[in-house]
């Protein structure tokens, strides 16, 4: 039987590395969110003014650190390693089901300075890991909007297989879009390590 919560662990991969949100991440991870804004909105639900503040990311950081303490969710700050442990993004395991299911879903964003350099998909990879290795999960899911080439091509690299599209599957920026569901479970991730 699994022990809840998972650890709060730190995974490195080459260029990139993932550990745990915390509230003392707060300000720098803030910062990267605010800068980021005009980046990340176009891919996600509309937010309250307040979210684009540090007082409203503390708020999100808090949430994020009861999730992980109640095994419903585990968020981690994106690092780049070639910057001095520099927060560059977020990914997080949200929805986690336990019992029979062992499910979870996968988002991630990363700054648009960073972008195209590998960093989300070593941190999906890293992710992965801390799932199948760490948290007792047997499935991860990513929902991504069909028009976003470059997060499809993420989940592709990293090895998550296409189930499906989901149509009109969650309110984006405003409005309902589609989404084509990834997945990969605890086997395929064995499969691959033993490639």
């Amino acid at each position: 039987m699994l022990e809840l919560p998972p650890p709060r662990v730190r995974l490195d991969a080459e260029r990139t590395a993932i550990r745990p949100l915390g509230l003392d991440d707060v300000e720098e991870y803030a910062a990267v969110v605010i800068a980021n804004r005009a980046h990340t909105e176009p891919w996600e639900p509309i937010h309250p003014p307040r979210h684009w503040t540090v007082a409203g990311q503390r708020d999100v950081v808090r949430r994020d650190v009861d999730a992980w303490d109640a095994g419903a969710g585990y968020a981690f700050a994106i690092l780049d390693r070639t910057d001095g442990d520099r927060i560059i993004g977020r990914i997080a395991l949200s929805n986690v089901v336990r019992g029979p299911w062992l499910n979870a879903t996968l988002g991630y964003w990363v700054a648009a300075e960073v972008g195209g350099r590998g960093h989300a998909t070593e941190a999906v990879r890293l992710i992965c890991r801390f799932a199948f290795e760490h948290a007792g999960l047997h499935r991860v899911q990513p929902a991504v909007i069909p028009r976003n080439h470059r997060s499809i091509r993420v989940v592709q690299k990293a090895g998550f297989r296409h189930e499906g599209r989901a149509l009109r599957y969650l309110n984006i920026a405003g409005r309902w879009e589609d989404h084509d569901i990834f997945a990969m479970t605890r086997e395929d991730w064995e499969a691959a390590q033993r490639g």
